[in-house]
């Protein structure tokens, strides 16, 4: 599989290096800060949450943005204080017995030691990661087996936060971010792949073949929940062992929540079968799935739905602050207009967290390599510069980009030893015609090739080399994404961008209206004067204009 950059290896800038650093920013803020998080109100219902994301948004950013947190340290060097004497957080329970939103919790401890062990290589890191996985996730592989499976369908009472509501056998709580104790194997793979041991293979295996047999839509499995717990077992298949049967079982359950837990802008319903707010978690989950997924595949329709995902759903979900919040289920239940979630503008006790996650991989997935090959995958266009590190040596690229709003991208190669020769794909965008990709070396045609989804191109790099892409965005009809809705309604889109009018009551437009481009993804229709313009730019509004947002994606009226 081609493999992303190392983070070190690239460096944002434009629209994604200002959203990381707008989040980096939110997480220096009070709430974030070791002393307010060990007394948090998710401490005591998920112990070791808080925490644990914190560290895994500050070590991702602090490396994507070359920028040292400033109260990362302390949280390691205070973390030993947060222990009980068994060495991870929260109660001691009887032996036999295990609380499902403890053990759900210490899955963002796990992660976020794990990232920041991979970064720092600090042993305080590392053992704290083993008393956890001694002490807390080993003596539960044993409850696995008696864990409730249809039961949980009559605890549809979860918000916002998840609460212990329920105890079934040596489960003395069961939580209502139902599914929430198999979210643990995102956690416990990474410890994996840096110190396998045979009793924690013996656990993740347990708890895999365990969440096969779930019916997660018959539970009203929380996505969020359902997307990491995929993305544990992505994991799990990429690096250690490759079973056609847990591939088939992530795209399956994938599929799933695609068809039925989806919103019309990509984002996700909170639980199966409630459509009641979306959760940026679970957004970065989709996310980071998707691409995943087209590593595993090579089929393109996963990196199609990745620039979905990110373009409409993550980026609408960032807040002026920096941080992330909830919005409504755009889609469901007739709802056409899009708007933050009234009463849960921010989730800063885990979504402006994972939101750092989202941002930093996004740089990351950006470019991936092959350097065996010689062989190159563009699959989003962010500004930015980047190493790509060939046997022949190092070459650096600087990349100016304006997509999504524009079909424009251009490298400079700032650094390359000598002549290197590789074959670099470019990603089709959503909604550009394959053959419509023009590409340019030193201001010359490169002839190009299509490649599952992508133009492929055999290229001769040298010191000072320029290469310019181009593609056409127009406005497009396209069909909503699930079948929550009945027939007759469509959605605007430039690219990979819904399009909304953020009139109180817009005239209906119609697929064959004529529309007048503004530039940068913004039409007007002849006919109405309603303005169509991208969902994504909270961020460049105030707190107040932000909360107030409303947009409608979804119409009717005409024949699509």
């Amino acid at each position: 599989m081609p493999n992303p950059l190392p983070l070190g290896d690239v460096i944002p800038a434009g629209d994604l290096r200002r959203r990381a650093a707008l989040n980096f920013a939110r997480l220096h803020d009070a709430p974030f800060r070791f002393e307010a998080m060990v007394r948090a109100n998710t401490a005591a219902e998920a112990p070791g949450d808080w925490i644990g994301r914190a560290m895994l948004g500050l070590s991702l950013l602090g490396q994507a943005l070359d920028n040292e947190p400033q109260y990362l340290e302390e949280v390691i060097a205070r973390l030993p204080s947060a222990l009980n004497e068994c060495g991870y957080i929260g109660p001691i329970h009887p032996a036999g017995t295990a609380d499902e939103n403890q053990v759900g919790g210490h899955n963002g401890l796990l992660r976020g030691l794990c990232e920041y062990y991979r970064w720092k290589r600090d042993p305080r890191a590392l053992a704290v990661i083993r008393s956890v996985v001694a002490q807390l996730m080993l003596p539960a592989r044993p409850l696995y087996a008696a864990y409730p499976d249809r039961p949980l369908a009559k605890l549809g009472a979860g918000q916002a936060i998840g609460l212990t509501v329920k105890h079934e056998g040596p489960w003395l709580g069961l939580s209502t971010d139902i599914g929430t104790v198999f979210f643990t194997l995102d956690g416990l793979t990474q410890a994996y792949t840096i110190e396998p041991t045979p009793p924690l293979r013996a656990l993740i295996e347990t708890m895999i073949a365990r969440y096969a047999q779930l019916d997660i839509e018959l539970i009203g499995a929380q996505t969020h929940s359902t997307l990491s717990t995929l993305r544990g077992i992505m994991r799990w298949w990429g690096e250690v062992d490759p079973r056609p049967d847990l591939l088939a079982l992530v795209r399956a359950r994938y599929q799933a929540y695609r068809a039925r837990a989806e919103s019309e802008h990509y984002a996700n319903y909170n639980w199966f079968g409630r459509p009641e707010w979306t959760e940026a978690c679970g957004v970065v989950d989709s996310f980071l799935l998707a691409v995943e997924l087209w590593r595993a595949t090579g089929e393109a329709d996963y990196v199609a739905a990745a620039h979905r995902i990110y373009f409409n759903a993550l980026s609408y979900a960032q807040r002026p602050n920096g941080g992330f919040g909830c919005d409504l289920c755009v889609g469901a239940e007739g709802r056409l207009h899009l708007a933050p979630h009234p009463k849960i503008f921010e989730a800063p006790w885990c979504c402006s967290m994972r939101g750092a996650e989202g941002l930093a991989r996004a740089a990351q997935f950006n470019m991936m390599l092959d350097p065996a090959r010689r062989t190159v995958w563009q699959l989003f266009y962010f500004e930015g510069a980047y190493t790509l590190r060939l046997p022949e040596g190092p070459i650096g690229l600087q990349c100016r980009s304006d997509y999504p709003q524009a079909g424009r991208v251009e490298w400079t190669v700032v650094d390359c030893p000598r002549a290197a020769r590789l074959t670099w794909h470019f990603v089709v965008p959503p909604g550009v015609p394959a053959g419509s990709l023009v590409l340019r070396q030193d201001g010359r045609p490169v002839e190009l090739r299509e490649t599952a989804g992508f133009m492929t191109a055999d290229l001769k790099l040298t010191p000072g080399a320029a290469l310019a892409l181009d593609f056409h965005l127009a406005i497009s009809v396209v069909q909503p994404a699930t079948a929550a809705l009945p027939p007759g309604y469509y959605r605007f889109a430039h690219g990979p961008l819904l399009l909304g009018a953020e009139q109180a009551d817009p005239a209906s437009l119609r697929p064959v209206d004529d529309f007048t481009a503004l530039g940068r993804g913004r039409y007007q229709c002849r006919r109405t004067g309603t303005v169509l313009g991208p969902i994504d730019g909270l961020t460049y509004r105030s707190e107040a204009e932000a909360r107030a947002h409303r947009v409608q994606l979804l119409f009717s009226g005409g024949r699509a």
